[in-house]
């Protein structure tokens, strides 16, 4: 029989998987509405401790970017307390060792956010910034996955190779995809090529000086700022790995969906999978028609970062349930 601490310490590494994918969203609140800068000191704000910072005054992107500090500070403390539990429970090395390791990575994480304002937002920091974000969230979904009761009740063990292994090519292909995403967001790259499912007018972009001169001409039309052919290929690259991704989403379900579907719960998941996929890609789509509406960009962030989540909860299913037969 589980403890009533075991208990808790399982609800507790779900509620900060769960916070940590808001927090997420929040987040991408702030870059979508470029109010990075709102609150220009750190670690105060406007010179006073966070949570003593009146809720009077948090208006416009204040609101945002106060928000999102006010949402990580939580997360973190969640995180510590995660891993004072761990280290304190009778749960194997390995996990208490990820407790720590997500202890840390929260640490950097704030850090990285502190620089971003202090530095004023350079580009290769806030993009390291965005990709930590996934990182965390991907092992906290380890850890919650390691406590549940799922794992430790698990009766299959019968999964080939070639499922976990297209699972780990699942994963590993929306992790790139999620940094390509913040190179592309945090170089001014999400107008870059203003038409779907066209770019710059071809279905076959040529990233020549005319299309260059094309794509300027329309963004000039639509009141947005010019871009660079560099920004145009960040913008291409993230769109073709979104094909890439979807397609190789599409391969694993046809391929191996007749010897999954005798495993429900992994059975189950693969359509998670194909479902977020699906409406990530029409976000996607929605992003670049309503010319980067906030809350649809953001919600666009957010849906890939729950698709990694599920992405990373699919290899999880699909390896053994001890870390040392992984490598069998």
């Amino acid at each position: 029989m589980v403890s009533t601490s075991g208990i808790w310490l399982r609800r507790l590494s779900k509620l900060n998987v769960f916070s940590t994918l808001f927090l997420i969203f929040v987040g991408a609140l702030v870059k979508s509405h470029e109010v990075g800068l709102s609150v220009p000191d750190w670690p105060t704000t406007y010179g006073k401790q966070m949570f003593a910072f009146p809720l009077s005054e948090m208006v416009g992107g204040i609101f945002y970017e106060h928000g999102h500090r006010m949402v990580a500070t939580i997360v973190g403390f969640f995180t510590m307390v995660q891993a004072i539990w761990l280290g304190l429970s009778d749960a194997p090395n390995w996990l208490k060792k990820s407790g720590y390791i997500a202890l840390g990575l929260v640490v950097i994480q704030g850090l990285f956010g502190g620089i971003t304002v202090l530095f004023f937002l350079p580009t290769p920091v806030s993009i390291i910034h965005g990709i930590l974000a996934q990182t965390f969230f991907m092992m906290l979904i380890f850890i919650a996955y390691g406590l549940s009761i799922e794992r430790s009740v698990r009766s299959y063990n019968n999964v080939s190779n070639d499922i976990r292994k297209g699972a780990l090519l699942i994963g590993g292909l929306v992790y790139i995809q999620l940094i390509l995403g913040a190179l592309m967001r945090h170089t001014a790259s999400g107008m870059a090529i203003p038409d779907f499912p066209t770019m710059g007018g071809l279905w076959f972009p040529t990233f020549s000086e005319t299309m260059i001169n094309n794509i300027n001409a329309t963004l000039f039309d639509m009141d947005h700022d010019m871009v660079a052919r560099a920004q145009v290929i960040f913008h291409f690259i993230h769109r073709l790995g979104a094909i890439i991704v979807t397609g190789v989403i599409g391969y694993v379900v046809y391929h191996y969906r007749s010897t999954i579907k005798n495993i429900p719960i992994l059975d189950k998941t693969l359509w998670w999978i194909v479902g977020i996929v699906l409406i990530q890609f029409t976000l996607g789509a929605a992003t670049v028609l309503s010319e980067r509406l906030p809350y649809i960009a953001s919600f666009h962030v957010v849906v890939g970062a729950a698709l990694l989540g599920i992405c990373t909860l699919f290899i999880l299913r699909c390896h053994p349930v001890q870390w040392t037969d992984w490598s069998r």
